[in-house]
């Protein structure tokens, strides 16, 4: 009931911080977290061929009519603009899935850039879910630390991508 939503609604636009406490819910800490980044490739597999061989135009007018602006990467620089643009804060999941392949970044560092950004990211929602299932303050407490020092962080890197952007 978790794995298979979890699998293919990310992909199409459903948000997946539910599917990341549900791991942790149903699967614990360990095995939550190890699906979570076992099946994130899939979501991210799909989100950039879906980019890149059927909407990419539809998406890129889209993002721009909601002000939304599509990074564009020099070549020799798309491992660390693509590890930035992932970390920054205010774009959902899927969003930024379907704008990274727009920036002409190739498979495997985009592939590389999402999954360890969202990876890390998702790594506290899964604890928070064993967490509430456990009663375990302790543990609630530090995925809500964890989550915490991940939006600080990404505040501050959403301070360099647009230095970095506009020079």
């Amino acid at each position: 009931m978790v794995l298979l939503p979890y699998a293919v609604l990310p992909a199409v636009g459903f948000p997946v911080v539910p599917f990341l406490v549900l791991l942790g819910l149903r699967f614990g800490t360990v095995w939550g977290v190890v699906i979570m980044l076992a099946v994130t490739p899939l979501h991210l597999a799909v989100s950039y061929w879906f980019t890149r061989k059927v909407a990419g135009r539809w998406i890129q007018s889209l993002a721009e009519k909601i002000g939304v602006s599509i990074p564009r990467m020099p070549e020799n620089r798309h491992l660390g603009y693509g590890f930035l643009f992932m970390a920054i804060p205010g774009l959902s999941y899927a969003l930024k899935n379907y704008l990274l392949p727009l920036s002409g970044i190739r498979f495997l560092p985009y592939m590389a850039c999402a999954w360890l950004t969202q990876g890390i990211m998702g790594i506290p929602f899964v604890i928070m879910g064993r967490a509430v299932v456990q009663w375990d303050m302790k543990l609630l407490g530090v995925a809500g630390g964890i989550i915490l020092a991940i939006f600080l962080f990404r505040r501050k890197i959403h301070g360099i991508y647009r230095h970095v952007m506009k020079s």
